[in-house]
């Protein structure tokens, strides 16, 4: 956390400041928000697509004001759009699975509802690399594997 001057007062003398916070704060608050979200890091052997696509909605709002908080550098903006840009391909793909309930995964480890499954694997799959690369920029570590 900083420290920004905002004011100087003068005759008496006086220093107004407000605390701000730099983009690494910002990137570590991000990171133990998505250690909580169970549909990137629990790899259970099922889903409810409900639970999904609120868990989704959440994330998408949490990475947006990160966003708008920090100055962050070009890499890490795009690096967070792709994240939010994950999320709205996420919904869009679950828009057309009819299973209303549970979707749970077969014997091979897939998801029985391959739209499901697909769109769950890309979701996953740019939230891992771009973590990754959040990680290795802000010498953060994101502590949860992201399962496939």
């Amino acid at each position: 956390m900083g420290i920004k001057i905002t004011g100087i007062d003068t005759p008496f003398g006086g220093v107004s400041w407000e605390y701000t916070e730099t983009s690494k704060n910002g990137i570590q608050e991000l990171f133990y928000y998505l250690e909580t979200k169970r549909i990137l890091i629990n790899p259970v052997e099922m889903e409810i697509k409900s639970w999904c696509v609120q868990s989704t909605i959440e994330m998408k709002r949490e990475i947006a004001s990160v966003l708008s908080k920090h100055k962050f550098i070009s890499d890490t903006i795009c690096w967070l759009r792709a994240m939010i840009n994950a999320c709205n391909l996420f919904l869009d793909s679950l828009s057309s699975v009819e299973n209303s309930g549970i979707i749970y995964k077969n014997s091979s480890g897939d998801w029985e509802d391959a739209t499901f499954s697909r769109a769950m694997k890309q979701f996953r799959k740019v939230f891992k690399e771009n973590s990754s690369l959040l990680s290795q920029a802000y010498e953060i570590p994101f502590p949860n594997d992201i399962p496939d």
